[in-house]
């Protein structure tokens, strides 16, 4: 008789209970993967966007370096406008190298960034907004500056992140005067 009590409760679990655990440890396992993924591509895309941003913040402070400089002296940022509408292709590999030829074959993957530097002038056509952005600026130096003495530099990196997604793009700006 004891032998048929300890039959009458058998122990371990039934196949139903193993599979229902066996799928709820599946979807976990699931959800670990698709949020390492989502944190990867996110991770990719921060990575990228900062080395945009650095790239654009070199370009800018190399034409801020560059200094207001030419003739004739209405004119004295001429050397500043004859980058306008300037571009070029940068390389950034994962080592933290930026480089301006393309990478040879085999070397580390690099990602392609476009340099685009635009010059305009402080107003374009009849805007001048208000306050009139032709108003003479006070200097320090008791001269006062002319607003057509005035560029406005922008500096937008873009690339693209995979083969046929839309392009990403950072743009930084200032303005100079002689």
């Amino acid at each position: 008789m004891n032998r048929r009590r300890l039959h009458a409760h058998p122990r371990g679990l039934s196949i139903l209970e193993t599979i229902a655990t066996a799928a709820v440890l599946m979807l976990g396992i699931l959800g670990i993967m698709l949020t390492l993924g989502t944190a990867s591509r996110h991770n990719r895309r921060n990575n990228n966007l900062s080395q945009a941003s650095l790239i654009a913040e070199q370009e800018l402070e190399r034409v801020v370096n560059l200094r207001c400089v030419g003739e004739p002296l209405n004119d004295p940022c001429v050397n500043i406008k004859q980058l306008d509408n300037t571009r070029r292709d940068v390389w950034w590999s994962a080592n933290g190298r930026m480089a301006e030829a393309p990478p040879l074959p085999g070397a580390t993957p690099q990602m392609a960034y476009t340099l685009t530097l635009d010059v305009d002038p402080p107003f374009e056509g009849a805007e001048t907004g208000e306050p009139a952005l032709s108003r003479a600026i006070p200097l320090p130096h008791a001269s006062n500056l002319a607003l057509h003495q005035v560029v406005n530099v922008r500096v937008t990196v873009s690339w693209m992140e995979e083969p046929g997604a839309p392009r990403r793009a950072v743009a930084l700006q200032t303005r100079m005067a002689p």
